[in-house]
């Protein structure tokens, strides 16, 4: 029998031992567990449980050690000490072999030895042990050190943590906060376990670095404040009545405190009707510092098209970020990395300054600025000339009609000089005369002339970007006219004191167009472009005024003298045509001025003293529509208040209303005021109220200067205009000298006295 059992027990061992060799033979290069073999380790195993839920202190716990050796021939584990976290009790140990369990005392460890070679850990081989523990809530460390006893080699040691939960869930909020505010801390605390209700909660709030308590303000019905160490901040609540925190139920108790320089502890302490108390700790984090925005992209400089605008920020407590550009909000955003796309394509030309600014949940702001320039305009054309020779020898400069260069016939070689505005420092491209290639060079005459001899027609191009490769592509003709406008014609002319007025003006050409005329005084030129008679275009060039098919020829030097004018028209490539004779002889004496009248009300007066004041003859000298164009005419008697429809007669010193059909010039003929005031003074009678008064005068001048006879206290500080271009009424300064009046210009001024008003002789 004895030898039976003998044979069973030596199969058995050999049993294992052929199982650890195959083991050992398939183990994994890298060991799993919860505890692994390191350098200078030859063990690894698992611990269980790692996380023990519904703690309290004194909770008694079993703890499983599975510990495998991986050691060599000669150094086989005999030995291993397990010692308890901090503040624990061991209670019981046990082995599942012959190894034995010895606790020391006080219970933070127990040894497991053996000494019987048949059960010593050698290599692959297991030893399964228990550890019954009374624990404490929180995070403990178990100490697992190795060693073979026989000859005290040390075979390693490791730390393995267990978290030990409590019984109960306590959060506090805000759980951050700034330095120095008054805040209400919510304290809640669930029961979240099966466990007897919790009847008493002790609370310790943080008294130190600033924290200052204030007050108890809530906690649930029928709890009571059972004891407040204020020194150390420790309150004691307990419920009555039998109204505790049942399983599954929770309570809150708010506190009114101000917050100190650095993070608040907080630890709260639950005991339930058992006697099984938990605690957990908590912390409200102190953050005074402001969010840090690092802004990757765009980077200081010129933009165009669809930019990102990329951004960092550093902050744990990030409530939001927006993002402005030149002040006005594009997008807001919660994360930490920003990324917005922007369509400069959408925003003018300009500097802009892209503003990312993030605050955190306590109200501490940061922000970071980057001024762009966005630039998604080609370079705009602000000139172009066409230099002409004949030969290598300048022949003169010629623009473009429309996309038309036009040269005269005889012109063999050109140029081109281009001015752009752009933002871009640096402009690039080529000029093309036909298909050939030449630099672009802003503003500057580019190489030798362009050879166009036999040539009556080629195409230029310019095609230059700037760097922020926006493309201006342009292509012009330059063609060749060889024959001249034909001399103009006229239907008739019209002396009137100090110039002559010439209509129907007409002259033709086939090539590239009657561009100007040009008219000779005395054999002297003064050149004139007609256009149309509109209010965009009424222009003065020198002496000469010019409409089209309407010249009014400015002849005041000539007054009383004979004159012989002459008229040729120019054409777009700068050939001249015969001259037409149009008058000879002498010339009134006298002045002219031209009046602007628009469409609707217009409100004037006579800038000179007329030579008749009969409202026909005035109006007989309204350029294109004559007295036809006029819808009806107002005059104000200043002293009676009255207003009279079409008056006979229109005088200088007077304003008057006309309504216009269409725009049109009127012409009025006189002597100018400091002419006149040697034949006679002038001076115009005002009256208490409201009167309507002309300015008479052939220049701007001050208001207060024009007004300088009346007494400054006499009148309103204001004079109203009518703006006849707008419709709409304007202000005037007449007291300082900031306000102007302009010649033929009718102004309403408001009177608190009779007063005289003495226009003032221009020096």
């Amino acid at each position: 029998m004895k030898n039976g059992i003998s044979k069973i027990y030596t199969t058995a061992i050999l049993t294992m031992l052929m199982i650890a060799i195959l083991a050992v033979a398939y183990m994994p290069t890298v060991e799993s567990g919860s505890f692994t073999e390191s350098g200078h380790q030859y063990f690894y195993g698992t611990l269980e449980p790692q996380v023990v839920s519904e703690g309290y202190e004194g909770k008694s716990v079993k703890f499983q050690f599975s510990l495998t050796s991986n050691t060599t021939a000669t150094a086989n584990i005999t030995s291993v000490n397990v010692t308890a976290p901090t503040g624990w009790t061991i209670t019981a140990a046990e082995c599942n072999t012959t190894w034995t369990a010895s606790i020391a005392s006080p219970a933070a460890s127990v040894t497991f030895t053996n000494h019987t070679a048949e059960t010593m850990l050698s290599n692959g081989t297991l030893l399964l042990f228990n550890i019954t523990a009374n624990v404490k809530v929180g995070t403990g460390t178990w100490n697992i050190t190795c060693s073979q006893a026989e000859t005290s080699t040390p075979l390693g040691s490791i730390t393995e943590d267990v978290l030990v939960t409590p019984y109960f869930k306590a959060e506090i909020s805000p759980s951050v906060v700034k330095s120095g505010d008054t805040y209400t801390f919510n304290l809640k605390v669930t029961h979240n376990t099966t466990l007897s209700s919790i009847y008493m909660v002790n609370i310790t709030y943080p008294t130190t670095g600033g924290w200052s308590y204030k007050d108890l303000v809530a906690m649930p019905d029928y709890w009571i404040i059972d004891s407040h160490d204020t020194a150390n901040g420790i309150i004691v609540l307990r419920g009555t009545g039998g109204h505790f925190i049942a399983p599954g139920q929770s309570a809150t108790f708010s506190f009114n405190m101000t917050s100190g320089a650095s993070n608040g502890a907080w630890s709260v302490t639950c005991i339930n009707t058992a006697m099984q108390n938990a605690s957990a700790t908590l912390t409200v984090e102190v953050d005074d510092t402001a969010p840090i925005v690092s802004i990757s992209s765009p980077s200081a400089g010129r933009v165009s098209g669809a930019v990102w605008i990329n951004a960092t920020i550093n902050e744990a407590h990030l409530k939001e970020w927006v993002i402005k550009i030149n002040g006005t909000q594009v997008t807001t955003g919660t994360t930490t990395s920003v990324s917005y796309q922007w369509n400069t394509t959408s925003y003018a030309d300009a500097s802009y300054v892209i503003n990312v600014t993030a605050t955190d949940i306590v109200g501490n702001i940061g922000f970071k600025d980057v001024t762009v320039e966005v630039d998604n305009t080609a370079p705009q054309l602000i000139e172009i000339v066409l230099g002409a020779f004949i030969g290598t020898t300048w022949s003169g400069n010629y623009t473009p009609t429309g996309d038309t260069f036009w040269i005269p016939g005889a012109i063999d070689g050109i140029k081109i000089n281009a001015t752009f505005r752009d933002t871009s420092a640096t402009l690039s491209g080529n000029v093309y005369f036909n298909v050939t290639q030449v630099p672009f060079v802003n503003n500057s005459w580019i190489g030798s002339p362009y050879s166009i001899s036999g040539v009556n027609s080629i195409p230029v191009k310019i095609n230059i970007t700037d760097d922020q490769g926006n493309r201006y592509v342009h292509t012009w003709t330059v063609s060749k006219d060889f024959n001249s406008p034909t001399a103009p014609t006229y239907t008739e002319y019209q002396l009137i004191r100090g110039g002559i007025i010439v209509r129907g003006i007409n002259s033709t050409d086939a090539e590239s167009g009657v561009a100007n005329y040009t008219v000779y005084i005395n054999g002297t030129a003064e050149q004139v472009t007609p256009t149309q008679l509109a209010n965009s275009t009424w222009q003065s060039s020198g002496n000469l005024s010019r409409f089209s098919g309407i010249l009014v020829v400015n002849l005041t030097a000539y007054a009383g003298k004979a004159v012989n004018i002459t008229i040729t028209a120019v054409d777009n490539a700068g050939l001249e045509s015969n001259a037409t004779t149009v008058y000879i002889g002498s010339v009134p004496e006298g002045e002219w001025y031209a009046i602007e009248l628009y469409e609707g009300y217009n409100l004037v007066s006579l800038p000179l003293i007329p030579n008749s004041t009969a409202r026909a003859d005035i109006y007989s000298l309204i350029l294109k529509q004559g007295a036809e164009g006029v819808k009806i005419t107002y005059s104000f008697d200043n002293q009676a208040k009255t207003w009279t429809l079409n008056p006979a007669t229109m005088t200088d010193g007077a304003g008057y209303w006309i309504n216009m059909k269409a725009y049109d010039v009127l012409i009025v003929q006189g002597t100018p005021i400091e002419e006149y005031w040697g034949l006679e003074p002038i001076y115009y009678p005002l009256y208490t109220g409201w009167n309507l008064v002309g300015y008479t005068a052939t220049e701007k001048a001050d208001a207060s200067g024009y007004l300088g006879s009346l007494d400054t206290n006499s009148y309103y500080r204001y004079v109203y205009v009518w703006n006849a271009k707008d419709q709409r009424w304007m202000m005037v300064k007449a007291v300082a000298d900031s306000g102007k009046l302009s010649p033929g210009q009718g102004f309403w001024i408001l009177l608190y006295s009779d007063q005289t008003l003495i226009p003032p002789v221009p020096s």
